[in-house]
């Protein structure tokens, strides 16, 4: 009971130095992204629908006359204009450059009502690649949004169809004043991406430390309770080899010293009761209050569950294994060990989203562990450095020595991503004297 009120105290500690979490609107937004894009892109053919009709009605009433050539060719355009900005919006989240190169491009020829449209979903994309890319990519986007205007208000339209031709009205105009609102989108851009980025980063900071204490103290406990394991141990092993020895003397002299005999025989008792006393008290220590610590150890059948658990914190694991059993239980043991090391390193350094492999391959020579990963997902934020101590690997190190193995861990020979690899020879087994 004391334990468990430690732990939740522990826990709300813990919590207690996390940044607060966005506002129930925030949350919701950021919860049903495709709910946002959805919206977005039915604002934008409410207006845009309306714009190219009321563009062909215009065109055939008050320019076109019966050049019915001209009319059918345009409202083409027309229909290729608005399937470009609804393309393009549908790349808003995932490719915000190409579609914003889509919607520039729309905006060639003539200025009809549906441009304005189009110019609205080309702020809405330049607004979102410095907020789903990075500021590099925002000054480039800005770039082709200027540099496209630029071509668009210059070239020739297809009002000389119709005997006119407005080049030269005020096209400097029109190119400063566009290039003036597309930066000013922009730089809201940058604004809201970094500092999305930077509260990001905070959060993920926040709660891998609360994490690293976590494991550090169970580490410390784990490193106790060794020790009270070898102390235990000195106490079986010196005790008990007294009192067999004093029981064998005793046995031998019972009938020729009777006196000595019993004097040994109370020694021994003395001895066991000793020896029982110091075991209550370093047993005291031990005592766990959560059911799950008395849980058999995991083995190779716990694999799956393990993959499962992953899934659930936000990876995409494969699981790749002819190894149906092995003659080992420990064996089983260091290899679950390894897939679970390797799995929190996927999920601490490459983040929830990631794609991760798990191989388990048993060939003639041996047995293969591998673990990689395919690099961060993108739009997310990168990893933060200097939160491993090392002592997982260096555990699953003299996991893997007992067996005659090794193990190695490092970038992917081809493409992004690292791994995590571990060899078991065959006929590996563990060495008593190994076992304690």
């Amino acid at each position: 009971m004391g334990e468990t009120q430690m732990s939740e105290a522990a826990r709300a500690n813990s919590e207690a130095f996390l940044p607060n979490p966005p506002g129930a609107i925030r949350r919701w937004v950021a919860a049903h992204p495709r709910a946002i894009d959805m919206a977005i892109l039915v604002c934008y053919l409410i207006g845009a629908i309306p714009l190219a009709l009321l563009d062909i009605f215009t065109l055939f009433y008050d320019r076109s006359g019966e050049n019915v050539i001209a009319t059918a060719a345009y409202t083409l355009v027309l229909s290729l204009r608005l399937a470009a900005g609804t393309i393009a919006l549908i790349l808003r989240r995932r490719a915000p450059l190409i579609g914003l190169i889509i919607v520039t491009v729309a905006l060639f020829g003539e200025g009809g009502p549906l441009v304005i449209a189009n110019a609205v979903a080309g702020w809405f994309l330049l607004y979102a690649v410095p907020v789903y890319r990075d500021v590099r990519t925002g000054w480039i986007a800005y770039a082709i949004a200027v540099g496209g205007n630029i071509l668009a208000v210059s070239i020739p339209t297809m009002t000389t169809i119709f005997g006119e031709n407005p080049q030269g009205r005020g096209l400097i105009g029109v190119i400063v004043l566009d290039a003036i609102w597309a930066l000013a989108v922009l730089l809201i851009g940058i604004n809201l991406g970094n500092r999305r980025r930077y509260l990001q980063a905070i959060i993920d900071r926040a709660h891998q430390l609360a994490r690293e204490r976590d494991q550090l103290a169970q580490l410390a406990v784990a490193e106790e309770r060794s020790r009270i394991a070898r102390e235990i141990h000195d106490i079986v092993a010196h005790s008990v080899s007294v009192m067999i020895a004093l029981s064998e003397g005793a046995a031998r002299a019972v009938e020729k010293a009777p006196t000595e005999a019993a004097n040994a025989m109370q020694r021994s008792a003395e001895t066991g009761r000793t020896a029982l006393t110091e075991m209550r008290r370093l047993l005291g220590a031990l005592q766990m209050s959560e059911a799950a610590d008395m849980a058999p150890q995991p083995s190779l059948d716990d694999i799956p569950g393990l993959v499962q658990g992953f899934e659930d914190a936000g990876l995409f694991v494969t699981l790749d294994t002819n190894v149906e059993a092995l003659p080992d239980r420990l064996q089983g043991l260091a290899i679950f060990r390894i897939v679970q090391e390797g799995l929190t390193n996927v999920l601490r350094y490459a983040g929830v989203g990631a794609k991760a492999n798990v191989t388990l391959r048993a060939a003639a020579d041996g047995l293969e562990v591998v673990v990689r990963d395919h690099g961060r997902p993108a739009n997310t934020v990168g990893p933060t450095t200097g939160l491993g101590s090392g002592r997982g690997l260096a555990g699953l190190a003299e996991r893997v020595r007992v067996f005659g193995g090794s193990i190695s861990s490092g970038p992917v020979p081809f493409g992004e991503g690292w791994q995590l690899r571990a060899f078991f020879p065959a006929g590996a087994g563990t060495n008593p004297s190994e076992r304690g």
